[in-house]
């Protein structure tokens, strides 16, 4: 069975949805303000200075949002706990605003902070 799907494509049993790439590199202002939200709430004892937050593409050529966080220097080791369920808690945040797209977090650290396990 070969179905045709306007803004679409069609595989025999399968039709994939592919969106407007505009629509997917799009970030809603509160979906910014959400994620950062998140981020100062569990991250501000560490030293969260800011995050990068860009759509993007993971490996299967799925939308993801890249969500580059942003740390400044401190004397005091930064508890690696902070971080556990980060990821759970943002996607939280944003599925209840209607965002499908899994946030894919990285840290940046100074060259010399020193990480407690």
């Amino acid at each position: 069975m070969l179905a045709l799907v306007s803004a679409g494509v069609a595989v025999p049993g399968r039709i994939l949805y592919i969106a407007n790439m505009s629509d997917e590199q799009t970030i809603s202002n509160s979906t910014k303000r959400a994620v950062e939200k998140v981020l100062r709430d569990r991250l501000g004892q560490a030293g969260f200075s800011g995050a990068d937050i860009r759509a993007d593409r993971d490996s299967d050529g799925d939308p993801i949002l890249l969500v580059d966080v942003k740390y400044a220097y401190s004397d005091k080791p930064i508890s690696s706990k902070l971080t556990y369920g980060l990821s759970t808690e943002v996607r939280k945040a944003l599925s209840a605003l209607g965002e499908t797209r899994f946030p894919h977090i990285r840290h940046h650290f100074d060259e010399q902070q020193k990480i407690a396990s």
